[in-house]
């Protein structure tokens, strides 16, 4: 009877640590991202820094959740997301325009609320011709990440182009440096944080062309619980000046919106 009532009691006390364990597991949530400085990047010391990843840090760890980022192929964010191999897509996503195959992004994920103003620009060495249209882009040879915004802005133009997709838009800061492409169109603000310094000193933004603006938000699987929550510390963190501060960081302080009365619309 006592090694009965000692089993039975070691029996419980295992499901009983089980069960504190489960109750203070922490969530998990797999942000996707793509090598793109000043939004997500690593540093000199091999830790992946930038605007967008610190806000992510903060934003779900808030929520108590532990974070974790996965580096993805651009041109697959949607098969990520939707597959759940990544929770959301936070990485300077533009959320204002539709994808090459003319679907609005907004049709295919769902965004928060907008929280950075950016452009797509063009680059080149700075030894090339200065191009006034897009037009101009016939006979030449153009580098744009698959799947982004600039994709989608070179698709839309006629002509005979070489056309010249890689798998991030470092590829194709790296193609026009290497001289194996004339011209990229990449993210101003990627574009701002790399143009003549160091390895691309012989870059240049062509500023004959001046494309429209974008918003950038982060994008979520249709339905998904996380858009409100991240939407409601978006609106927190602009009020406690931490969006503010963050950017200065990153000299993102004439791009970050920190007013989101216009957006919420319950």
């Amino acid at each position: 009877m006592k090694k009965l009532i000692t089993t039975i009691a070691a029996i419980l006390a295992g499901v009983s640590c089980f069960s504190f364990a489960a109750c203070n597991e922490k969530k998990t949530v797999t942000i996707g991202y793509t090598d793109y400085a000043p939004m997500n990047y690593t540093n000199d010391k091999g830790e992946l820094v930038g605007f967008d990843t610190e806000l992510a840090k903060k934003a779900f760890g808030d929520l108590g959740y532990e974070v974790r980022f996965k580096l993805i192929n651009w041109d697959n964010k949607y098969m990520e997301v939707n597959s759940g191999t990544i929770d959301c897509i936070w990485n300077g996503f533009t959320a204002n325009c539709a994808d090459a195959d003319g679907v609005e992004r907004s049709d295919k994920v769902d965004f928060s609320y907008y929280y950075m103003t950016n452009a797509q620009c063009v680059i080149r060495l700075s030894s090339s011709a200065e191009l006034t249209s897009s037009s101009e882009f016939v006979e030449k040879s153009v580098a744009y990440e698959s799947g982004s915004a600039g994709d989608s802005y070179v698709s839309a133009v006629t002509g005979n182009i070489n056309k010249k997709p890689v798998s991030s838009q470092m590829d194709a800061v790296r193609e026009v440096n290497a001289g194996t492409a004339q011209y990229a169109v990449i993210d101003l603000l990627l574009a701002k944080s790399l143009v003549g310094q160091n390895d691309y000193k012989n870059i240049v933004i062509n500023e004959g062309i001046v494309i429209d603006a974008e918003y950038y938000a982060i994008g979520f699987k249709k339905d998904s619980e996380l858009t409100s929550k991240i939407n409601e510390k978006l609106v927190a963190y602009a009020e406690s000046g931490y969006l503010a501060q963050l950017a200065e960081k990153y000299d993102l302080s004439n791009q970050v919106i920190t007013d989101y009365s216009d957006q919420i619309t319950d």
